[in-house]
């Protein structure tokens, strides 16, 4: 397990990218709209964690 510290204002800059915008099934206005709303309710500089599983893996016979 990792962790990823970001801010409120690197994480906004991240979902503002038109292929990790969420949810689906609106409009890209939409999506902007709805992150505007949110981010307003938060600080740019507030740290936010994200939990990450990385798993690697190795080639059979590869020293270990």
């Amino acid at each position: 397990m990792t962790a990823q510290h970001t801010t409120m204002a690197e994480r906004r800059a991240w979902l503002s990218i038109p292929v990790f915008a969420r949810p689906s099934g609106l409009s890209y206005h939409q999506q902007m709209e709805l992150l505007e709303k949110a981010y307003a309710q938060t600080r740019p500089d507030d740290v936010t964690v994200t939990s990450w599983l990385v798993v690697v893996a190795r080639r059979g016979g590869a020293p270990a």
